[in-house]
């Protein structure tokens, strides 16, 4: 019997980026969720300001949680918006102290050379 072979998924930085589809969604919900928390925070004032609702009362503490809940699910959203665009930038940002590659290989070739000079010296 044979066995069966698994294919083998090299990881690299770029597949944990978001793509463009996804970081538009992303946008587009934390509109969506800032507007919505400004009509919670509009009815809270009524209710508590204008209308002088005691502040325990359920609709207030359902309002409240309400409001800490998308604020939290907002932040969570800007947050990975934030580590997504550090990412590609550090992705496409090439550090300065990198050699040419033409320079690079024949630094490579030269130091293999050495190495195995030294080898064949040893025996």
């Amino acid at each position: 019997m044979k066995k069966r072979q698994r294919k083998r998924h090299i990881i690299t930085e770029l597949d944990y980026l978001l793509t463009e589809k996804q970081e538009q969604i992303l946008r587009t919900q934390i509109r969506r969720n800032s507007q919505f928390i400004d009509l919670l925070l509009k009815k809270i004032d009524l209710l508590a300001n204008r209308e002088r609702c005691p502040k325990d009362a359920n609709t207030l503490v359902h309002l409240r949680k309400q409001v800490a809940i998308e604020m939290e699910e907002n932040d969570n959203f800007r947050k990975v918006l934030w580590k997504n665009q550090q990412a590609t930038a550090s992705w496409k940002q090439m550090p300065d102290s990198l050699p040419d590659p033409i320079t690079f290989l024949v630094a490579r070739i030269r130091s293999r050379q050495k190495a195995a000079l030294a080898g064949a010296c040893m025996k």
